[in-house]
């Protein structure tokens, strides 16, 4: 296990994907390098990789430095640090280089347009059915994205409703903005858009907000597209029932 700051190591990890989503590389120094279990397992000071979390997978790319490379095959949070995830490192990586991380963009992008396009989703729904539909899961692929929501009764006949609506908000091509507030104001601003933070740990006080221009709004610590129209049109794959008042729909992000 690597030290945390708490116990007098490594400070907190600088999240740069917070920052800037659309970083598609960055520089940063090694704080860490250690094999567990025959994986490497790498530290930085700041990172621009999304660690898996939120419905959201992490990001894989590369780790460059002067004398190594590693292959980034999967990125966690542990104890406020993030860790990047890898087979093997060709050469060496050591503590204290500075290294290039090089994110595979394909694979972020289409994460980003697809988690905009569930939470516009969410108010789609809401608007087809007339009814404020909880949303008590959500899930997100690089093809693909899911919603389940509470509800009596299927969304089948509603689909197409669903569909056209989403691709209206997409053609309007609504500022997608992010805003860190505290937290009684997050909660007065998501209730606009019939969400909660009632799955927020109680201690979080400051929270992380997206919103679509006056369309949805709730606390995501995820990356996102700047405005709608980079999602580029809605396609709603299925629905399915998932047991007695629970359906679920699955949709993408594709390009017009």
């Amino acid at each position: 296990m690597i030290a945390t700051s708490t116990q007098g190591g490594i400070e907190p990890t600088r999240l740069l994907y917070y920052e800037d989503s659309y970083l598609k590389e960055f520089r940063a120094k090694v704080l860490a390098v250690q094999q567990l279990d025959k994986e490497w397992r790498i530290v930085l000071d700041q990172t621009a990789f999304y660690p898996m979390g939120g419905g959201q997978p992490s990001d894989k790319g590369r780790i460059k430095g002067l004398n190594g490379d590693a292959i980034v095959k999967d990125v966690r949070i542990e104890h406020q640090l993030v860790v990047h995830f890898a087979d093997e490192i060709t050469g060496k990586l050591g503590q204290g280089e500075e290294v290039l991380g090089i994110l595979d963009w394909n694979l972020r992008y289409s994460l980003m347009r697809n988690h905009t396009l569930a939470h516009l989703m969410a108010e789609a729904i809401r608007r087809a059915t007339g009814l404020t539909e909880e949303v008590v899961s959500s899930g997100l692929d690089v093809d693909k994205a899911r919603l389940d929501t509470a509800r009596e009764g299927s969304l089948g006949p509603m689909i197409p409703d669903i569909q056209e609506i989403a691709n209206n908000v997409i053609k309007e091509n609504r500022p997608v903005e992010v805003k860190m507030m505290p937290r009684k104001e997050a909660e007065e601003r998501v209730a606009r858009f019939h969400e909660s933070l009632k799955t927020l740990p109680s201690h979080v006080e400051k929270v992380r907000v997206i919103e679509i221009k006056e369309w949805h709004a709730c606390a995501c610590g995820g990356t996102h597209v700047k405005s709608t129209g980079e999602i580029g049109g809605a396609e709603v794959l299925k629905r399915m029932s998932k047991g007695k008042g629970v359906e679920r729909i699955e949709f993408r992000a594709k390009t017009s």
